[in-house]
């Protein structure tokens, strides 16, 4: 899936982190000089070249909501919400009436404090954190430009878009890194650096919890949303730490050259030293009178959060990192259009499929609102909701699952 990619795409966004200010507050433009300092600072850290000027621009609220309607309107295709809304609908991720399109664009909205858009090559300040922004959200956002002067972001991650897993861990090196940077040019500015543990120790102490009743459209949004949107900057920042504690600063623009291509290699950086990707994972042909309607790579991020939401923490961050590769299908009946889930996941050991049955027969509990089981032993289990009839069987190190058909399986 590629969730929140419908914008992210084409704009990089500095989540509002820092206390919004009254408009009064917030009403000066940083000046050409204050960028051009800033950008020479990260030019030494990076090694990046300042090749040309940026323009800048104060919107207000209004204008951002706007903005960033024209550019899901014309980058993003209806068919591509819909089908990205319908997989999220029949994984569990959102309740069925869920809103992708608009639910995206209030986030965006609320969550913008800066951003940088890539095919404009422009830099936009929202008019109430103009002020509070200047360590944070601005450093963040001259970082991407900084690196876009150097490599095209926007060709960077939009090499290859139906590839969500591979989508997200390029979103995690572009907005990961301007993260790292924004905490490495907070540290230079007092004479330190994260290439020093105890410093790197002091800035990647875990934030507290967001005030909720500042970000409204956060807070209620689907935990799936949340942790997405989060995950860039979050696991993007500690991907870059690693990489650059092991290469230096060609760090920089090494990742833009061999990037990532999973969210277990950002998760786990030693996989992406070693160059170890996922297992490519094969789903069974359409039963006689369906046709695939949507498909994609299922990740370890994303089981993180289908374990975290349906059954727990521990499970979620013990079980997750055991996925080798994941892959899922929604199909379609050709003359009632029922939709019905393909659903096929592979495991490091007979063992760690096993218990992502067991795990994945709470999802099914919990996901549905009626469940009535049938058939099951050891390496199976069967029944019926009000999606359908299902059936989840392992075998060996894989374990498939059908749900939402019409008639038993």
């Amino acid at each position: 899936m590629a969730v929140l990619r419908l914008a992210v795409l084409i704009v990089s966004v500095a989540l509002c982190a820092m206390a919004q200010e009254s408009p009064a507050a917030a009403s000066r433009l940083p000046d050409a000089a204050e960028i051009n300092a800033i950008l020479h600072r990260l030019s030494d850290i990076t090694g990046f070249r300042i090749r040309r000027q940026l323009p800048f621009q104060l919107l207000t609220r209004a204008q951002i909501n706007s903005y960033i309607k024209d550019q899901i309107k014309h980058s993003v295709h209806e068919k591509d919400i819909r089908a990205e809304e319908l997989s999220m609908k029949k994984l569990g991720f959102v309740p069925a009436d869920f809103d992708l399109k608009q639910t995206t664009i209030d986030l965006l909205t609320e969550q913008a404090a800066a951003f940088y858009d890539f095919h404009q090559k422009k830099l936009f300040i929202s008019e109430w954190a103009a002020s509070s922004m200047r360590d944070e959200a601005l450093v963040h956002e001259l970082a991407h430009a900084l690196a876009d002067q150097n490599y095209n972001i926007e060709k960077y991650l939009n090499k290859d878009p139906a590839d969500a897993e591979q989508s997200l861990a390029r979103q995690a090196v572009v907005e990961g890194q301007a993260s790292w940077l924004t905490m490495e040019y907070a540290a230079r500015q007092t004479g330190k650096t994260l290439s020093d543990p105890a410093t790197a120790r002091e800035f990647f102490r875990p934030d507290a919890d967001p005030d909720d009743s500042q970000y409204p459209v956060f807070s209620k949004a689907p935990l799936y949303l949340r942790a997405t949107m989060l995950f860039p900057y979050s696991e993007g920042e500690t991907f870059q730490q690693a990489v650059f504690m092991k290469d230096g600063q060609t760090a920089f623009g090494a990742l833009f050259t061999k990037p990532p291509v999973s969210t277990s290699q950002i998760l786990h950086p030693e996989l992406y030293f070693a160059g170890r990707v996922p297992v490519t994972v094969e789903l069974p042909k359409p039963v006689k009178g369906m046709k695939a309607a949507v498909e994609g790579v299922f990740g370890e991020e994303d089981m993180q959060v289908l374990l975290r939401q349906f059954t727990s923490v521990s499970t979620s961050l013990g079980l997750s990192p055991e996925l080798t590769g994941g892959h899922y299908r929604v199909d379609e009946d050709k003359k009632d259009h029922r939709t019905a889930l393909v659903f096929s996941t592979t495991w490091s050991t007979d063992d760690a499929a096993t218990a992502f049955l067991n795990a994945y027969q709470t999802v099914l509990g919990k996901k549905w609102k009626g469940m009535e089981p049938g058939e099951q032993d050891a390496s199976f289990i069967s029944g019926k909701s009000e999606d359908g009839y299902y059936r989840v069987e392992r075998t060996g190190k894989s374990v498939l699952s059908r749900e939402g058909f019409a008639g038993r399986l």
